[in-house]
């Protein structure tokens, strides 16, 4: 009998035992050796099968140590179970992986040893879950030389490829127009040996859905009813999606990791392709996901453990950065600002030339010819260029129309040469993850019709129009679960003010070369006036749409609307109206922001009536973490009128 199976016997008989000393563990791998290195010639030879590794293992803990928990993604579930936040059968190799730590160990260090198939190779452990088999044999010292022979064809042409050197994090600005991105986004860009960004590789981890509903979106979104993708594409693929189609402002951070912790990340995302999990609006998204390849790449960082219940993606890029992982960090702005900013140097006759060029009233060549300054015609060279890219982004213009024009244009433009230094300088608005925080507290004390209260408000997520604009999309507004409490003492009656279930507002101005609708949808409860000269808490949903004008220092708006209020105290338990709104968004000073509305609403069914209001709203900015705002309202209905007015303090985190 060969010493090898004496070996394999002795193990299983040695594994009944439920817990053998560590001290029996080390004499019984001390006596195998021995008794090899006593007999090298006699024929006999050592087993070099998984047994004596399995068992290494158990008495190290390496399914309870911490790489191990990252490269499976386990955390603690509310009852204190370790479980993976990966659903995926398909990235566990045992059928309990998800749920007992061990067991996945053990089914992949078993893996080791399995010859590779002919007709599937690639599914071989070594192939499919590269990450985990290389800390496997690095941690445990397993000669390569003892295992099957495996040839990873397409992981080594797609290593070949990428060529992982360093990373960065990209944080595109938040885009309303697209449910996906309400908050933004956050990817990771692997760069190889090139200099140009736009050769990398982008990570990105998203929910799979066609969704163009917000409200859908975020409800199930919430409830975790979408499966979440990595996915790995070329990174102009993705700038090109935000800087171009979706005109959202990219900010590059650069990450401070080695070329030999960039390649251990990427192993581990070569283990996440095609691998779903059900993906959680406000914990387990793009941004949370992300952490984990970070610290599969360094392990010595905890990012995953500090987060908040809820995160959010501008929230992960701070803790990146709390973390000391970023270098240095890039500003690229879109196409939308580009144009932006271009249009804001043209006068009326030199934006009329450029509309007549974009609707072929007038041709590159006859502007070359017009009596303009040559930076006149490089401004209106590049608006209609870029412009025409735009709307072929859009597939609102055909390939070969678009090609034909889009030389046209370029070759008239090359004749003017190089513009002036400074000719398109864009100001930074400032990163993002110096901005203020995502959550909100505020405490007050305000007047209610000749009755005075203390106020109580509470936001986890995410930006206000009031609030201050830096790292966020001027004009927009995303409000989740923000909750205000109002307590009258005199009254002795603490009340629900309000409670914004979903409130987005996206005041997005036009010009003469981009003409975007803006839009609002809010729902959830709210006091409001009722006949018996009494407010109570009604459900209410309230979507409109308009038009907004001006830049992103002041805006002015209007908006068409509908008003549904759900309550047992209306007649027909309803009240739906329409109406309009009108306001004005404006930035007087950098720290100071003015919000003036008007509304009136005719309700035409359930319960007939009109209601109409005006407020004033102002907050002063102290710092990126605190603010005092101070909000006045007159409200009236039922031929009642009732001011409000509220002084609060504002803490961000």
């Amino acid at each position: 009998m060969m010493f090898g199976s004496l070996q394999a016997a002795a193990w299983l008989q040695f594994k009944k035992l439920k817990r053998a000393p560590a001290l029996l563990s080390f004499l019984f791998l001390l006596a195998t050796i021995g008794l090899h290195l006593i007999f090298p010639a006699s024929g006999l030879t050592l087993d070099t099968g998984p047994e004596p590794f399995l068992r290494s293992a158990e008495v190290q803990g390496l399914a309870e140590s911490r790489y191990w928990q990252i490269l499976l993604h386990y955390k603690a579930n509310l009852l204190g179970e370790t479980v993976s936040l990966i659903d995926d059968p398909g990235f566990f190799l045992a059928d309990q992986g998800q749920t007992i730590p061990a067991a996945e160990l053990e089914a992949t260090l078993i893996g080791l040893w399995q010859e590779q198939g002919t007709e599937k190779p690639e599914e071989h452990v070594r192939c499919q879950f590269p990450a985990r088999s290389q800390w496997l044999i690095d941690t445990l010292v397993i000669d390569p030389a003892i295992l099957p022979p495996v040839v990873c064809q397409e992981l080594d042409e797609a290593l070949e490829h990428v060529q992982p050197n360093s990373a960065m994090l990209i944080f595109p600005g938040n885009h309303n127009n697209s449910p996906a991105s309400m908050f933004g986004h956050t990817l990771i860009s692997i760069e190889g040996p090139y200099r140009s960004r736009l050769l990398a590789y982008a990570i990105n981890y998203a929910a799979h859905t066609d969704e163009t509903n917000g409200f859908a979106y975020a409800v199930k979104g919430i409830f975790g009813f979408y499966p979440g993708y990595y996915s790995l594409l070329p990174y102009y693929v993705k700038v090109r999606e935000y800087n171009d189609l979706e005109r959202r402002d990219v900010w590059e951070y650069e990450l401070n990791l080695s070329p030999e912790e960039t390649r251990r990340m990427t192993l581990h995302i070569w283990e996440l392709r095609d691998i779903s999990s059900e993906y959680y609006f406000f914990d387990e998204n793009c941004s949370y996901n992300l952490l984990f390849l970070l610290e599969a790449g360094r392990p010595s960082l905890n990012l995953t453990d500090p987060c908040r219940p809820w995160v959010i993606p501008i929230d992960t890029v701070r803790t990146v950065e709390a973390a000391g992982l970023v270098r240095r960090v890039a500003y690229r702005p879109s196409k939308a600002t580009r144009l932006q900013t271009l249009a804001k140097q043209m006068d009326r006759h030199e934006t009329t030339m450029a509309l007549e060029l974009i609707d072929e009233q007038l041709t590159a060549e006859q502007i070359l010819q017009k009596d303009l300054s040559r930076e006149g015609k490089i401004r209106i060279l590049d608006v209609a260029t870029e412009t025409l890219e735009f709307r072929y982004y859009r597939k609102e213009v055909g390939r070969d129309a678009y090609r034909q024009k889009s030389l046209t244009l370029l070759k008239s433009r090359s004749q003017l040469g190089q513009a002036e230094e400074g000719y398109l300088e864009i100001a930074d608005p400032g990163r993002p993850d110096q901005g203020h925080g995502s959550n909100r507290i505020a405490l007050g004390i305000g007047l209610w019709d000749n009755d005075w209260y203390q106020e109580l408000r509470i936001r986890p997520a995410y930006h206000n129009l009031l609030d201050a604009d830096q790292g966020f999309l001027p004009g927009s507004q995303i409000d989740f679960a923000n909750l205000i409490l109002r307590l009258y003492p005199e009254r002795h009656k603490l009340q629900l003010q309000r409670l914004d279930l979903i409130n987005i507002v996206s005041l997005a101005p036009r010009h003469a070369f981009y003409q975007p609708v803006s839009w609002k949808v809010s729902t959830g409860f709210q006091q409001t006036l009722f006949d018996d000269q009494e407010d109570h808490l009604v459900y209410q949903l309230n979507p409109g749409g308009g038009f907004t004008w001006g830049n992103n220092r002041t805006m002015y708006y209007g908006m068409m609307e509908g008003d549904l209020l759900v309550s047992g105290r209306y007649r027909d338990n309803f009240a739906l109206g329409f109406g309009a709104t009108v306001g004005l968004l404006a930035n007087p000073l950098p720290a100071w922001k003015i919000h003036l509305t008007a509304r009136k609403i005719w309700y035409e069914a359930g319960e007939l009536h009109r209601a109409a209001d005006i407020s004033l709203k102002q907050n002063w900015c102290l710092n990126a973490d605190t603010s005092i705002e101070l909000d006045i309202s007159r409200q009236r209905a039922f031929n009642r009128s009732i001011t409000d007015t509220t002084l609060l303090f504002n803490v961000y985190w």
